[in-house]
């Protein structure tokens, strides 16, 4: 059937592009031949497309090429081929190209020329996949968005998003989310195009690798990514309305970080409009307008598997008591007949594709019993659930709610995953482990293990260049108040307190921190300096009307007048 082909082709081939068929085929037939040659050819071919004199024009062009390909490949077979072979005159290494031609030859059951260009697109791919790892450290090397795109969706995957980032040494990162299948979680990678924003530069006649010619070019150009990096960064800037403009134009294509972005900007200006009308005599969009659009984006960003989305919403509907959840699209996951069924769903099924957070959220609600039913079983299976996904978050607050009763059991292996996090250095985890030990639940109790856990988490945290304030105040109110034979290390205490409140000046008017450092003091039995730093922490809790511990604190200075310090039954 391929003498077919070149009747078919011409009239797809403008005047302008004959030339471009004609010495594709030629090179694609000397490169087939040798894996070898064609990598060596490939090189060449980059280096000279990013020596291109007009590289940001060419740049421009091959970009709005590219995008109409992976945007009509599967509907226009036919305009494949002017696409392809335009993509190839410029750079015959361009896996988008070859996409293009072998979905053309497909169309015509031309045999030959589909395994020629399949070859050679795989080839390119294999050169690509060689690059990295997409790991954002190590990520893959690509000339195109589009030519990133397809090297993942060749495994079946869906591209549901991207943004471009500047990561450090690599001016110019692209960040692709895609999901296995439509009930897998989504996933990244990440895709180094850094030699195109050298190019822009050297075309500009300048050094600089600044990403933001080239994304304005890109964007320019219909790339989904570039418009969400500009929408992205307008919203840091607080430029909501362009910010909205940008990524609107992005979320014409899947991306779920766009509507997650748009989401929460419509939320926050529902807020600010809901405080401060406007004073303009202009029609003006309503708070409730503002939410209905947040409402939208979410589900739209739900739809193409994003975890914060369902989060976000499950708890807004969950939490929400005045307006009613209807988007105004019909959408059933959003009717007003049962907000706390809907919530559920949402979360449950965040938390199934490995979203902690809606695991915790739920078990401490359970856990409460405010919103939802008091249940510990419930709480508890939830905890477990986030604990299994491995977040570090979630392994250290499941251990803190078995450690608060001597009557709840672990329902998974709750201290190999806080063993593991201690060898990784976690301190929080220390601590949990010392509790674990000091109240005999899930391991044999033993004053002596706890105590040793409790010092190992401090000495981690004063190794730290950035410290954990919070660690060496929890250990030293334990061993400071607690009235367990073998946990009582008033000295110890004193001591971890000293060093932190001399050497973090960030906690020094920290009331809780000041009411640790009085107790220790009143445990050696210097009540003059516990009633002098008790004084203080009730100074700072009025000036910074902390009214949540001002009574509390009050009781332990009446206690440190009398001469006597604190005692209690913890952990």
């Amino acid at each position: 059937m391929s003498i077919h082909v070149a009747p078919v082709l011409l009239p797809l081939c403008s005047a302008l592009l004959l030339s471009a068929c004609a010495a594709t085929s030629g090179s694609l037939a000397s490169n087939t031949q040798a894996p070898g040659a064609l990598n060596t050819s490939a090189a060449e071919d980059v280096d000279a497309y990013l020596a291109l004199p007009d590289f940001a024009e060419q740049l421009g062009q091959m970009t709005s090429l590219e995008t109409r390909v992976l945007a009509l490949s599967a509907d226009e077979p036919l305009a494949m081929g002017a696409l392809g072979s335009a993509l190839i005159e410029r750079n015959p290494s361009s896996l988008t190209g070859h996409h293009a031609l072998i979905t053309f030859y497909q169309h015509l059951d031309a045999a030959a020329a589909i395994e020629t260009h399949a070859l050679a697109f795989e080839m390119h791919r294999q050169t690509i996949l060689a690059s990295g790892d997409g790991s954002q450290m190590q990520p893959y090397r690509v000339m195109s968005r589009a030519d990133a795109v397809l090297t993942l969706t060749q495994d079946g995957q869906t591209m549901v998003g991207g943004i471009y980032q500047s990561n450090g040494s690599k001016p110019l990162q692209l960040q692709l989310l895609y999901r296995e299948n439509a009930t897998s979680p989504v996933k990244s990678r990440y895709f180094d195009l850094s030699a195109l924003a050298s190019a822009v530069g050297a075309d500009a006649t300048n050094d600089s690798e600044d990403p933001w010619e080239i994304l304005r070019i890109l964007a320019d150009s219909n790339d989904s990514a570039a418009r969400a990096a500009i929408g992205t960064y307008l919203a840091g800037q607080r430029r909501y309305e362009s910010a909205v403009g940008w990524l609107e134009m992005a979320s014409r294509e899947p991306n779920l970080l766009a509507h997650t972005l748009l989401a929460r900007i419509y939320w926050y200006q529902s807020g600010v409009i809901e405080k401060e009308p406007s004073d303009d005599s202009a029609p003006q969009p309503t708070a409730q307008e503002m939410v209905r659009k947040a409402i939208e984006n979410h589900v739209k960003a739900i739809d193409l598997g994003s975890t914060e989305s369902m989060y976000t919403l499950g708890r807004w509907l969950l939490e929400d008591t005045h307006t009613q959840p209807s988007s105004g699209n019909d959408d059933p996951r959003l009717s007003p007949k049962n907000k706390q069924e809907q919530a559920l769903a949402l979360l449950q099924q965040a938390g199934g594709l490995g979203h902690a957070e809606s695991y915790i959220y739920l078990a401490s609600q359970y856990q409460r019993g405010s919103r939802l039913p008091k249940s510990d079983d419930l709480a508890n299976r939830y905890f477990a659930r986030a604990a299994d996904l491995r977040n570090p978050k979630a392994v250290i607050s499941y251990a803190r709610y078995i450690a608060g009763s001597n009557q709840r059991e672990s329902q998974t292996r709750l201290m190999p995953l806080l063993r593991e996090l201690a060898d990784a250095n976690n301190p929080e985890a220390m601590v949990v482990i010392g509790n674990l030990y000091a109240k005999g639940v899930e391991v044999r109790r033993s004053a002596r293990r706890a105590v040793r856990w409790y010092k190992k988490a401090v000495d981690q945290v004063q190794a730290s260049h950035h410290g954990n304030a919070a660690v060496v105040n929890e250990v030293a109110w334990t061993l400071a108040v607690s009235d367990q034979k073998g946990l009582h290390k008033p000295n110890y205490a004193q001591a971890i307190m000293d060093e932190m409140m001399r050497s973090n000046k960030q906690v020094q008017t920290h009331p809780e921190y000041l009411d640790t450092w009085a107790a220790t003091y009143a445990a050696n039995g210097n009540f003059p300096k516990a009633i002098e730093l008790q004084k203080r922490a009730l100074y700072f809790a009025r000036t910074q009307e902390r009214s949540d511990v001002i009574d509390i604190l009050q009781t332990h200075l009446e206690s440190f007048e009398d001469g006597a310090n604190i005692t209690d039954n913890i952990p």
